[in-house]
């Protein structure tokens, strides 16, 4: 109240001061005039100047729009150019529930029943069976989907109270139809509804009471390698496996855009012409992988036969090509079903994320390590009693009570535990640690995988020395099976530890290569003297020792059997009853061209089956065969010709490759 006689007595001195007129209503006009156009200018550079951005974007934001788009995923190819993940253009059918107001008509517009699209056809003069066809879109679509919808017609709430009707719902999505039939089976069935219900289309808010949407879904049509592979979410983003990984590195997804438009007075944007060309220019790239489709196929074929017979908690295989790193075949039993996701099983690579102890697999990696150091060569000869005592612990040889004589390659042949203890004491806890850190056990192999785990070796200033005698053979250390494949690739390859990898190329959508993946030979790790040593000592595992079940009569096959107790923390100590059974080995041993590493934990056999001999060892040699029999490889124990009558022939070839001066024939 005093502000406003405060401003009238203002007001009437300035008015008595400023009198331009002799007539007192034309002075009071001029001086309300005058003060409109004061207040007017300052508005204006108001506007103008101090407030001149706000109103601007507030403007482009009323007339213009933005849209953002993601380009599809670049596609998932195996070494062959086998596509195993791809995305496909599907559409998703949307209803606007809130605006039909004839349902039942609707829904048998929808549904295609023939009593009302027989009035339609009458009217128009267009044949049923021509009708139906278009509106063949829908066919997926079923009443459950249609009841589903409209229950969602009416109650939303709004900051957890204002109800507000829906406008927009979801009735079938990521369809694998067509856009051009999509689009004239919705256009179509909107004829019907309004020709029928006699609605006036214009005067509605939202007239399309049913749509769609094109969507990108992702399919994976060789179904299989789901571990390696992963899968997508619903909205097109990588959840697990190679199709995260690729998304994270920027290495399969296109970058998205932003393209700008005009907005309606609905708030609809509409892009300009120029749209289409923008994004075919953002594509996300295509990746090659290591992965062989074929190999991956008959691994998990063999896993999922053995599987069914032992059911053991899982099976994993890696079949790598030791000279590059390159993995071309890795599995998980048992399997995610790209088709039927929730009767298969996990998406877990556990052959990279689930370590275990592995038992005498570790044995050669032992000597190997021994062997580099000039501490012992192959024909070395070791004193191995029946019992050896380390600390409190008392350990038993291979010979059941006989105490024997054993060259260092026997060790490995017969797997011999006190001969294995008596070598990794000659390097010391330092060495035998180093070694094992560089064959990679203890730090993750850097494979492009989500999760991986490092596994277990703890520092060697911790080992108690029982510690440091059941580490030599397995005990005491965690390891993954990939990490068991790479070490066994450095073993047999010449001594150069190379980097599991699972990717070979990037290439756009005509083929070329943009990026190309090289091998990574990381470090060397024993010599190549040292390494063609080993390939003669784990063939002799496989002509006369544990392994003899992985014979070839036209290959040699070299490798070694690990059999572990498995720890049950029920009864605090490992349980006779749960193994963990392992293979690792090589082929052909001349010149290895593959290492596969095998391992079954725990699985469900009577008593006397539980030997790595017996569960890992027929798993690795079915594998081993049919991949051979595949890639069609060359013989290298055998050479066949065709002599001078016509018929086929073969001579020994390699006939030195074997150790043939063993001191002893174990008795079984």
């Amino acid at each position: 109240m005093k502000a406003a006689l405060l401003f009238k007595s203002l007001f009437y001195k300035l008015y008595r001061f400023v009198k331009p007129f002799k007539d007192e209503r034309l002075n009071l006009f001029f001086l309300i005039s005058v003060l409109l156009v004061l207040i007017y200018a300052w508005r204006v550079v108001d506007l103008a100047y101090f407030k001149k951005d706000y109103w601007i974007e507030k403007v482009k934001r009323q007339f213009a729009g933005r849209i953002k788009l993601s380009p599809p995923r670049g596609a998932i190819l195996d070494r062959n150019g086998t596509v195993l993940a791809a995305s496909e253009k599907v559409v998703s059918f949307y209803i606007r529930p809130s605006e039909v107001k004839d349902w039942k008509l609707f829904e048998s517009i929808i549904l295609r029943k023939d009593s009302v699209l027989e009035e339609y056809s009458k009217e128009k003069g267009i044949p049923l069976d021509r009708l139906k066809e278009l509106l063949s879109p829908f066919e997926s679509v079923t009443a459950e989907d249609l009841k589903k919808a409209y229950k969602k017609k009416f109650t939303v709430l709004v900051r957890g109270k204002e109800k507000r009707e829906i406008p927009f719902v979801w009735l079938k999505k990521r369809l694998s139809l067509g856009v051009d039939e999509s689009s004239r089976a919705v256009r179509l069935a909107l004829k019907i509804y309004y020709a029928l219900s006699g609605e006036n289309r214009f005067k509605k808010r939202y007239p399309d009471l049913i749509g769609f949407t094109t969507e990108y879904k992702r399919v994976y049509p060789y179904a299989v390698g789901s571990t390696v592979v992963g899968i997508t979410s619903p909205f097109g983003e990588g959840l697990t496996g190679l199709e995260r990984y690729l998304e994270r590195e920027g290495l399969i997804v296109g970058k998205p855009i932003e393209l700008a438009g005009s907005k309606d007075a609905r708030g609809r944007v509409y892009l300009g012409t120029n749209a289409t060309f923008f994004v075919t220019k953002e594509k996300g790239k295509s990746v090659e992988l290591t992965l062989d489709g074929n190999l991956q196929y008959i691994v998990e074929k063999v896993l999922s036969k053995y599987g069914a017979m032992w059911n053991p908690i899982f099976i994993n295989a890696v079949l790598m090509d030791p000279n590059t790193g390159e993995i071309l075949a890795a599995a998980s039993w048992p399997f995610f079903d790209y088709e039927n996701p929730k009767e298969g099983g996990p998406l877990t690579p556990r052959y990279a994320v689930s370590p275990y102890e592995p038992g005498s697999v570790m044995k050669p990696l032992v000597l190997a390590a021994a062997l580099n150091e000039g501490l012992v060569t192959p024909n070395s000869v070791f004193f191995c009693p029946a019992r050896y005592k380390v600390g409190n612990k008392v350990f038993k040889n291979e010979f059941h009570g006989r105490d024997v004589k054993l060259r260092a390659w026997e060790i490995i042949q017969y797997s011999d535990n006190v001969g294995i203890i008596q070598v990794a004491q000659l390097l010391g806890k330092e060495r035998l640690y180093s070694y094992y850190r560089a064959f990679g056990f203890g730090k993750k192999t850097g494979v492009e995988l989500p999760g991986e785990s490092p596994g277990i070796l703890r520092n060697w200033k911790k080992w108690r020395d029982v510690d440091f005698a059941t580490l030599a053979f397995g005990h005491n250390i965690s390891v993954t099976t990939l990490q068991l494949a790479a070490a066994y690739s450095a073993m047999v390859n010449g001594g150069i530890y190379y980097k599991p990898t699972f990717l070979k190329a990037v290439i756009d959508d005509k083929g070329r290569v943009l990026k190309e993946f090289k091998p990574k030979p990381e470090r060397r790790v024993i010599s190549e003297r040292v390494s063609k040593e080993m390939r003669r000592i784990l063939t002799m595992v496989v002509e006369g020792g544990t392994g003899t079940a992985t014979k070839f009569e036209n290959f040699y096959v070299g490798g070694k059997t690990g059999t572990a107790l498995r720890y049950n923390p029920k009864i605090h100590g490992y349980d006779k009853s749960k193994i963990n059974a392992t293979f690792a080995g090589a082929f052909p041993m001349t010149n290895p061209r593959y290492v596969l590493v095998v391992s079954v934990v725990e699985p469900k056999v009577p008593r006397n089956m539980l030997w790595a001999s017996k569960i890992a060892v027929p798993i690795f040699r079915e594998i081993s065969e049919r991949v051979l029999l595949y890639e069609r490889v060359a013989p290298d124990k055998k050479k066949y010709f065709i002599n001078g009558n016509g018929c086929v022939e073969s001579v020994d070839i390699n006939k030195n490759f074997t150790f043939k001066n063993g001191l002893q024939q174990k008795k079984k």
